[in-house]
């Protein structure tokens, strides 16, 4: 998104007529819930209580100047709606939502997201992630790749997350690939772990007193 669009995605944010609330999904799938509860809302004559879903989305870039867009929140969707008996009803029994987020059950409802909150969710960033490169012969062909990353950590410790929307988050690094200098780092988010992929560059170890 160029800067034009991303100003207009913030006013459409701050001016939006309901509250924004977060729904869980079933990971990789967040696409197919998010057509299936335009599709269920619509079904219901819901499109005066249900005004918009969002899944938060950001731009991957590469050294080579590559561009890829990512589900910065996998497993989670962003609805704007008034929250009543009946919106409440249709979402959550809509195929592939698992629950609100923020609700303790038994017929309680959610809280909504702050305006601040919601911004800095929904509107993209960009994330550096360096690819690896090939070891290239005289005669300019490929002959091997290697990795070209090293952390002060290894799987096991725990990292604080140093930019980005999870600044100042800490989790426990699950799994590391060293040839695209990235870690699996496992974060409680909105009440439940969630698996993020952080470049190294963008976690520090968090130091033990």
């Amino acid at each position: 998104m160029n800067k034009e669009e991303l100003l207009k995605l913030e006013a459409e944010i701050l001016s939006s007529k309901g509250q924004w609330f977060v729904v869980n999904s079933q990971t990789g799938h967040e696409e197919k819930v998010l057509n299936d509860l335009k599709n269920k809302i619509k079904a219901e004559k819901m499109e005066d209580q249900v005004f918009d879903i969002k899944i938060s989305k950001g731009t991957v870039l590469t050294k080579t100047g590559k561009q890829k867009e990512k589900n910065l929140f996998p497993g989670y969707l962003f609805i704007n709606m008034i929250m009543s008996e009946e919106s409440w009803f249709v979402v959550r029994n809509t195929p592939g939502v698992t629950g609100f987020i923020g609700s303790s059950g038994r017929g309680a409802k959610p809280f909504p997201l702050t305006v601040d909150e919601v911004i800095e969710m929904l509107i993209p960033k960009t994330e550096v992630i360096v690819e690896e490169i090939e070891t290239v012969d005289v005669h300019n062909e490929a002959v091997a790749k290697k990795p070209l990353f090293t952390a002060p950590f290894v799987v096991g410790d725990f990292v604080r997350v140093k930019e980005g929307i999870n600044a100042g988050e800490e989790g426990e690094v699950s799994s590391m690939d060293f040839e695209k200098g990235v870690a699996v780092v496992l974060i409680e988010m909105f009440g439940r772990y969630t698996n993020l992929e952080i470049s190294f560059e963008n976690v520090e170890p968090v130091k033990e007193y």
